[in-house]
């Protein structure tokens, strides 16, 4: 038998030991690992598709200002089942939240693909997301029973090779399906899709125990966090005036479940979620302000390329793709890096300068430009994102080790659906309310991305302070 020391290495500043890849994916675990975050690729990967085919889903059923809704409500749902699946697994159990789960992305899939109108197609992405979401935040709560948190950095870089078989497989197919077949049937078969993965991952879940909780659902958070993200999402859709009012309603409404998540319980998140002094607040604030910086290329990059630079549908969901193949890069390179620790930190602001430069290269049409930047963009997310998910999970969880691994699945997700609703209203009201033609289109692109570089910033504040502070 191997020494115990040669199989584990000590990860500085947690105190704790990490498994060795062989370790890791020893005794089969790696296939049960591998065959949980499958859903990555249909849940993510759908998302990608829904991107690419925006533009063809526009030119049938109009609604171009609500481009930013398509990707906004999904990821905000997928948050909104992250957080209650904490609280539900440990009263309920998992068996039945699984199937649960399960039905409504399909239902979703099914009512997107049968969509008369942009409000109906994204309503039905909103529904996607929270039974996707649902099952990707099961799929991390059963990891979590496998591995411990020294083990996170490394189930991040496994992650990321579903991330990238994601970006492929999304952009590819969901091109392919605008070129030649139509935007409906891809939706059918990303129904079918999740039919097929929960019956398939079904059992391996519901083996997962979780603490047992007395707690009340947190419907008011619930709500007030879908709100916020519905109104500013939908806001583009109406007239200016209704739109600044539902705009101002949805930061209202933020600031409520966040004061509500600070003050009491019961929460739909961890109680150091929203509190940026301890290192598992910080974490989440990092995640969260980066993930909205890299919507804006995914929002309006497909559109750009099609509508301005006249390239196919399978072209731009390819060329978008970049982001998140650098972003699974960095994560598998930085975890084995010597100095990977440190290095991370200079990751928000690698992606920093790449969104600088789509600023310039992918509004003008510079591809090779363009794809160099989009590159930076993903791989520093990708150099800072396992380690701040390391300090996520790792110390004393309170008591709430479910509602932790929930959020780990998705706080990056809240990030997307803040950045992808800020990004479309900004860019509808750039453009004058309608996104429809090619200087509409190039207005908003730059708008969206000049948003994102704050954001990029702020993460970079955050990723140093999580990275520094301890408990």
């Amino acid at each position: 038998m191997q020494d115990e020391t040669e199989t584990r290495t000590i990860i500085e500043d947690t105190g704790t030991y990490a498994p060795t890849w062989r370790a890791l994916l020893a005794g089969g675990r790696g296939a049960r690992i591998a065959s949980v975050l499958t859903v990555i690729v249909l849940h993510a990967g759908g998302n990608y598709a829904a991107v690419t085919l925006a533009p063809a889903i526009v030119q049938d059923v109009g609604g171009g200002a609500l481009i930013g809704a398509l990707t906004a409500l999904f990821n905000i749902t997928t948050v909104l089942a992250a957080a209650a699946t904490g609280p539900l697994a440990a009263r309920y159990g998992t068996r039945w939240l699984w199937w649960g789960m399960s039905g409504l992305a399909i239902l979703g899939a099914l009512i997107s693909a049968l969509a008369g109108s942009m409000v109906l197609v994204a309503t039905g992405r909103a529904l996607a997301g929270f039974g996707g979401g649902g099952l990707l935040a099961l799929g991390f709560v059963a990891l979590r029973a496998e591995t411990s948190a020294a083990a996170f950095p490394k189930i991040s870089a496994i992650s990321g090779a579903f991330w990238i078989g994601a970006a492929f497989a999304g952009p590819v197919i969901g091109g392919l399906f605008a070129d030649f077949i139509g935007w409906r049937p891809a939706f059918v078969l990303l129904g079918v899709g999740m039919l097929a993965y929960g019956a398939l991952n079904a059992r391996t879940i519901a083996r997962v125990t979780t603490e047992g909780s007395t707690e009340r659902f947190p419907i008011l958070s619930f709500a007030a966090f879908g709100s916020a993200i519905g109104c500013v999402s939908f806001a583009p859709h109406f007239t200016p005036i209704v739109a600044s009012g539902l705009t101002v309603l949805g930061a209202l409404a933020f600031a409520l479940a966040v004061w509500r998540e600070r003050s009491r319980a019961p929460r739909m998140f961890p109680a150091r979620a929203f509190r940026v002094a301890t290192m598992q607040g910080s974490a989440i604030a990092a995640k969260t302000v980066l993930g909205a910086s890299a919507m804006s290329i995914l929002v309006f990059g497909p559109l750009i390329l099609t509508q301005v630079h006249g390239k196919s549908a399978t072209f731009a969901g390819a060329f978008v793709l970049i982001e998140t193949v650098g972003w699974s890069v960095a994560s598998f390179v930085i975890v084995s890096a010597p100095w990977g620790r440190r290095l991370a930190l200079l990751g928000p602001w690698i992606t920093l300068a790449g969104l600088a430069g789509c600023s310039v290269f992918l509004i003008d049409g510079h591809l090779t430009g363009a794809a160099l930047s989009i590159a930076a963009c993903g791989f520093g997310l990708g150099m800072i994102w396992p380690f701040l998910g390391e300090r996520m999970v790792a110390g004393d969880l309170d008591g709430e080790q479910t509602k932790t691994m929930a959020m780990v699945s998705s706080v990056e997700t809240l990030g997307f659906a803040i950045g992808g609703a800020l990004v479309g209203l900004v860019g509808a009201f750039v453009a004058g309310g309608a996104i429809d033609d090619a200087a509409s289109v190039r207005a908003a692109t730059q708008a969206g991305i000049l948003l994102s570089m704050p954001f990029a910033m702020l993460g970079g504040v955050a990723a140093i302070r999580a990275m520094r502070t301890g408990g």
